[in-house]
């Protein structure tokens, strides 16, 4: 049967969407961008090679097309996420955020049977982690709270008391505001000693990195994972951490069977992700990202939309919801109003507290690519036009390519976030020496 789509196809279905991107602003949570020299790895040669031996042992070197790059893994994205994670022993190996999960469950929820205790999807839990739980043997049990972003710990004490689990998992998925950790750390603590603590934190591993949020091993948590392309400008990859050398030792015994390639390039891709958060400018970033998000809930809301939480200040970390049909306007049709005005955002049923569909949108990649200032009040002026369907789409989005055309090149104009612009000017050297790396790196700089 012949392809429907030819090669000249996919090369102008991906030459307009990179024009649409680059002219737009993706304010999806669950993503972010990347810099061009992170993202360099993905296009040469460690993209199709296997890496399986982290002690460079040299009768273990079956795979040899790492060999020269295991430094890279090794001596670049483990130590840097030790430091920033503040955890002493590092999994790299899953490939995203259900992933990550899929490997914790295994790992740490114990035989068939064993009972794990999650949050209800109500209360924020992800979709996905009960019947991965199941599927893996594991009987599942929730969490509960009076609100969306609070646990009933009284409620905790008596479930983990009753039942024993192996493990809670605590997995915010739709999320606000996080959960008091320390708190649910200690009623578990109480009433169950030998039950194990793992935070999923994907949403908000970028914050934790860059220290706005609390880091969960600080409150007592056993690991703790996150995916790495939320709140943390990376690859889309995830990564396991804890403190506990038994805990670190039952993940690696069943990655190893459960995960074969861990895509190497993107590994060396988070690497870079690091080094650049670390070195120009994540703990900013990472405050910028909060105070961006309620400055930006505030806007919407003095422009007529409807915004969840306005009495807590919508927001403590990057996500804001908005309930437009309060507003009379289906949030499809919003979330259609928006993409055609340049903005992307999500629709979706699920986000606890809404009888229906909400939006949800981030500010995590606006302020990555260096939205700031009266840019936000620009960015709401347009955001509210479309939402209200006041001014013709393809102005709206002129003004929206205005604002990337801004950030996108960076220090060339002086209006990128100091994270992307401190990390062009740390790899421009670099890239100006090596004529093959700075051939490479054109092509994705922006």
């Amino acid at each position: 049967m012949n392809a429907t789509v030819t090669l000249a196809d996919v090369v102008r279905l991906l030459a307009e969407n990179e024009g649409e991107a680059r002219r737009g602003l993706s304010m999806v949570p669950s993503e972010n961008a990347m810099s061009g020299i992170s993202k360099l790895p993905m296009l040469l040669d460690p993209y199709h090679r296997y890496f399986f031996n982290e002690s460079d042992h040299p009768d273990r070197w079956h795979f040899r097309g790492a060999q020269k790059l295991r430094d890279l893994e090794m001596n670049l994205t483990v130590p840097l996420l030790r430091e920033l994670g503040r955890a002493e022993h590092v999994s790299v190996r899953p490939l995203s955020g259900l992933s990550a999960m899929t490997l914790v469950l295994a790992a740490l929820g114990g035989e068939n049977g064993s009972t794990v205790v999650t949050i209800a999807p109500e209360n924020g839990g992800h979709f996905a982690t009960p019947s991965v739980a199941r599927r893996l043997g594991l009987e599942v049990e929730f969490l509960r709270g009076t609100g969306p972003h609070e646990l009933d710990l009284d409620h905790a004490a008596e479930l983990v008391a009753r039942v024993r689990p192996s493990l809670v998992y605590v997995d915010q998925s739709h999320c606000l505001f996080p959960i008091d950790v320390a708190s649910l750390v200690t009623t578990v603590r109480a009433a169950s000693p030998g039950t194990l603590v793992h935070v999923d934190a994907s949403h908000w591993f970028g914050l934790v990195l860059g220290g706005a949020f609390r880091n969960p091993l600080d409150e007592g948590a056993d690991s703790v994972s996150g995916s790495t392309h939320k709140t943390f400008p990376g690859p889309q990859k995830a990564v396991v951490l804890t403190r506990d050398a038994g805990i670190d030792q039952r993940v690696r015994d069943t990655q190893d069977y459960l995960i074969s390639s861990h895509h190497f390039a993107s590994t060396i891709g988070l690497g870079i992700a690091l080094l650049e958060f670390r070195d120009c400018g994540g703990a900013e970033y990472a405050r910028a990202v909060v105070a961006h998000t309620r400055r930006f809930g505030r806007l919407l809301d003095e422009r007529g939309i409807t915004v969840a939480a306005k009495e807590r200040g919508y927001s403590a970390g990057h996500q804001l919801w908005l309930d437009t049909e309060a507003d009379g306007i289906a949030p499809k049709v919003a979330s259609d109003r928006l993409f055609a005005a340049g903005l992307r955002v999500n629709f979706m049923a699920g986000l606890p507290g809404f009888p229906g569909q909400g939006v949800r949108i981030g500010l995590n990649e606006p302020t990555y690519q260096g939205l700031a200032g009266d840019d936000l009040v620009e960015l709401a002026d347009v955001f509210a036009a479309a939402v209200h369907d006041t001014s013709p789409s393809e102005d709206l989005a002129g003004r929206i390519a205005a604002l990337r055309l801004r950030t996108r090149f960076g220090a060339a104009v002086g209006s990128t976030s100091p994270l992307l612009e401190n990390a062009l000017a740390l790899c421009a050297d670099a890239l100006r020496t090596n004529p093959l790396v700075s051939r490479s790196a054109q092509v994705i700089a922006s």
